[in-house]
């Protein structure tokens, strides 16, 4: 009964440890993509909020030139 609790224990051990590095693995794998995506969602961000701010910052219509007499 002791040997087949070890024999259990082993295994169990043994698969859990092919499992967290098959995940570990797959995140290193799959980390480039995420990294690409997460800079171009960042990229457009910016851009769309540089716009945003450069819209609400322009006057809607432009007046004459203020020019202080000399």
């Amino acid at each position: 009964m002791k040997s087949l609790l070890l024999k259990i224990g082993v295994g169990v051990s043994v698969a859990l440890n092919a499992f967290v590095l098959t995940v570990a693995m797959y995140g290193l794998y799959t980390r480039e993509a995420r990294v690409e995506e997460n800079r171009k969602w960042l990229k457009e961000t910016i851009k769309k909020e540089v716009y945003d701010q450069i819209k609400f910052v322009m006057p809607k219509e432009s007046g004459g030139v203020y020019v202080p007499n000399k």
